[in-house]
């Protein structure tokens, strides 16, 4: 799986939770719009407005919501793919925008406002620049012709980690802190005790699952194992339920692997990574056994060429 595939699936996982992406949209966007919308209207809309040549750039979710005056618009969740700032997005978004009022009208024939929010998490802090910031020197009289559009830019870097607290919801923060962290590894490991803190602390357990597989899939194990034993014992369990499952997973990318350039090699490798790790967390040797799906001997024979036994 392409690395944005496996962040934009986990954001998107998290904002098809309508009550989550209510939250983030009442913590992000500005006074102004929230006072004219009615968040609690909000729907998933069936629809994407990316064009194929902006797939390596963008992907979306989209949004409907209610004015007070009950006329409905779009507001388009923008996931930005690019690790570090790019003055140029804004004439990607301008056509990705363009994009969505062309797709209305051949459609239906009618338009309803898109709202734009881009989401980014990279590692740098991000300014932001408009189309019309973008064209310098123009005098007024031509400054009419530049396409202007505002749009609601989240760059997490800019967020302290009291201001995602703040928000109020456990399950956000984690989520949001996971977010800000999750491409600087030496950070993430200061705070994902933190961030597992506020995940248990959590009333919504819908999303607590995905969200560990995410962090055990962008962070090293013995990172997460070191403060699990001081987690309460149902977030425990899950994340050694995820562990599991991503362990089997990655046995079975061995193998696939080890079809080109010697499957049982492949399998080895991975199957004697896992037996020892799961014996090292005090596993017994049966409950490995049974977890990797393999003869009791052969977790012997394992730990044994290892030193384990």
């Amino acid at each position: 799986m392409n690395i944005n595939n496996i962040h934009d699936k986990y954001i998107k996982t998290v904002l098809s939770d309508i009550n989550i992406a209510k939250k983030f949209l009442s913590s992000f966007l500005p006074a102004e719009v929230l006072q004219f919308i009615d968040l609690e209207t909000l729907q998933y809309a069936e629809t994407d407005f990316v064009l194929r040549d902006l797939k390596e750039i963008f992907s979306d979710m989209v949004f409907t919501v209610s004015k007070k005056d009950d006329s409905e618009v779009y507001i388009s969740i923008v996931l930005e793919h690019k690790s570090q700032p790019d003055d140029f997005t804004a004439v990607q978004l301008l056509l990705y925008v363009a994009y969505g009022y062309y797709k209305q009208y051949k459609n239906t024939g009618s338009l309803k406002l898109i709202l734009p929010v881009v989401f980014y998490h990279g590692k740098q802090k991000w300014i932001f620049k408009s189309v019309e910031e973008l064209i310098e020197d123009l005098p007024p009289e031509l400054k009419v012709y530049v396409p202007i559009f505002k749009t609601v830019f989240i760059d997490l870097a800019k967020f302290s980690d009291e201001e995602l607290n703040a928000f109020g919801d456990s399950l956000l923060t984690a989520i949001l802190l996971l977010g800000k962290y999750i491409f600087r590894p030496a950070d993430l490991e200061k705070k994902i005790k933190l961030i597992f803190e506020k995940l248990n602390s959590a009333s919504n357990r819908n999303l607590i699952y995905p969200t560990i597989v995410y962090t055990l899939r962008n962070i090293e194990v013995n990172v997460l194992l070191k403060i699990i034993d001081n987690l309460p014992s149902p977030l425990k369990s899950d994340i050694m339920t995820a562990y599991d499952t991503l362990i089997k997973q990655g046995m079975e990318k061995g193998m696939e692997k080890g079809m080109e350039k010697g499957m049982e090699k492949g399998r080895q490798e991975v199957l004697t990574k896992a037996v020892t790790k799961l014996y090292k967390r005090q596993f017994d040797i049966a409950q490995i056994a049974d977890i990797m799906e393999v003869p009791i001997e052969k977790v012997k024979d394992i730990l044994k060429e290892n030193g384990l036994i």
